[in-house]
């Protein structure tokens, strides 16, 4: 896999020299925060952010960033993600909203008509794109500008025990999915009873393999399709807005088939006990406990969870790299977790919070929440240096970042209650793929239209 080709680093240089100097601008004239600088003592307030990540982590975080700010200060409060979005109309409501979330990029994109977006007048489109990983353009919102700003990229990677592979005369991880079929057929054991005592990957059922959802969904962007795309159309008063169009594929019209039954199909080759690559089932452990127990050779899972497999198990001997591809496709994908932090309309001090979130991006202390959110910068200067930097973790999920997509993911709850309904289907037999695949299409695209 050659990521030459997906980094241009003169460009990069660029977009990181040119962004420095609007920051060094605002910063002298005090329309941002530059930490020991005199424009510090044109600030005084208090912003409250809400985010998903853990008070715990974020307290000390919290206390740094006040005492070199000195006359403002950040207050941080936790909110559970799957909460995070009634609990905001509620707050809102009441009139004691926050001014900035700090959280995934979904919950940013469904809440965009209460965010006071980011003006291109500060960050020309071309600095944005030249800056900032290009998952990150999921964000620019012309022409009013950006919802967010990026804060960190977690990527899918492909988790694997070294001496399952070892032992089966495998030297290196498969670098396309159809190599699974090869792995697959020395690496699955089963006992006497016919019992699965070592499986391959988990595939193929919904509640025992984390990230499903977004496993399917780099099947999906790995076969050049966007699951929602964004377009400018009416909306009933005859108004220039937003339509959302799911799963649009023309192959089918042709009489291909639609990326998501592929990748159906592709994930029920090992759940299926009819066929010879049967290594996974509904009464199956947790995959991710499997692997840390060393019951799984291979584990897709994000760049954020290594530090928790390597703590869990410590004699487990497992490494990572990227994850596979499609066989002959042109381009590489994985499915990346954006988080940003995005102002809210009704912020009290929009001045002094918009500060706060330029300086949380792309300040001094941008890298320590990085940190905390356990993903990769999403700053391609900081991307850059991690690939150069010799570490081949680092530069395994740097790269990952560099292809990682995203998408219009406005109603995520949704997104996965249909998805765990087109799995259970097809893994009991009610309806074949290309009826699952559909029917999730349908609905969904219903839930984006408001039906």
């Amino acid at each position: 896999m050659n990521f030459t080709k997906f980094f241009n680093f003169k460009g990069v240089l660029l977009g990181a020299a040119i962004f420095a100097i609007i920051i060094a601008v605002l910063g002298f004239s005090g329309k941002i925060p530059i930490f020991n600088s005199k424009s510090e003592q044109k600030l005084t307030g208090n912003i409250v952010i809400w985010g998903t990540i853990p008070y715990s982590s974020m307290a000390e975080f919290s206390d740094v960033f006040n005492k070199e700010a000195k006359t403002y200060t950040m207050t941080y409060k936790e909110v559970d993600y799957k909460e995070i979005n009634s609990k905001l109309i509620s707050a809102l409501a009441d009139g004691v909203a926050p001014d900035l979330i700090l959280a995934p990029s979904d919950i940013a994109l469904a809440n965009v008509g209460r965010v006071f977006p980011v003006s291109t007048a500060s960050i020309p489109e071309s600095t944005f794109r030249n800056t900032f990983a290009d998952i990150s353009n999921i964000l620019i919102s012309m022409p009013y500008g950006y919802v967010g700003l990026p804060v960190s990229v977690d990527p899918l990677v492909l988790y694997y025990n070294r001496d399952i592979l070892s032992s089966n005369g495998f030297a290196e991880a498969p670098k396309t999915w159809s190599d699974l079929y090869r792995y697959e057929e020395k690496i699955t054991k089963e006992n006497t009873n016919g019992d699965i005592t070592l499986s391959t990957i988990a595939f193929g059922t919904y509640d025992n393999i984390p990230h499903i959802s977004d496993i399917l969904l780099t099947l999906i962007l790995q076969q050049g399709q966007t699951p929602v795309a964004q377009a400018v159309g009416r909306d009933i008063d005859g108004n220039s807005a937003y339509v959302y169009n799911v799963l649009t594929d023309q192959s089918v019209n042709a009489g291909g088939l639609s990326p998501l039954n592929s990748a159906l199909a592709f994930t029920k080759d090992f759940s299926d006990t009819q066929k010879s690559t049967y290594n996974w089932n509904a009464k199956s452990n947790n995959a991710l406990s499997d692997f840390v127990s060393g019951n799984l050779a291979f584990y897709i899972g994000y760049a954020s969870e290594a530090s928790y497999i390597k703590s869990a198990n410590q004699k487990l001997y497992f490494d990572y790299t990227y994850i596979p591809q499609v066989e002959g496709s042109k381009t590489s994908a994985t499915y990346g977790r954006l988080y940003t932090i995005f102002m809210l309309r009704t912020s009290p001090n929009q001045n002094l919070a918009y500060q706060v979130m330029i300086a949380l991006a792309t300040g001094p202390l941008s890298q320590n929440l990085v940190a905390m959110t356990g993903g990769v910068s999403a700053l391609k200067s900081n991307i850059a240096s991690a690939i150069s930097s010799g570490d081949q973790g680092a530069e395994i999920f740097g790269n990952s970042v560099l292809i990682s997509k995203n998408f219009y993911d406005l109603h995520r709850e949704n997104l996965e209650i249909l998805m765990r309904e087109a799995i259970r289907q097809v893994y009991n037999g009610e309806k074949s793929t290309v009826e699952a695949s559909s029917e999730f299409t349908e609905n969904l695209q219903a839930v984006y239209t408001g039906e």
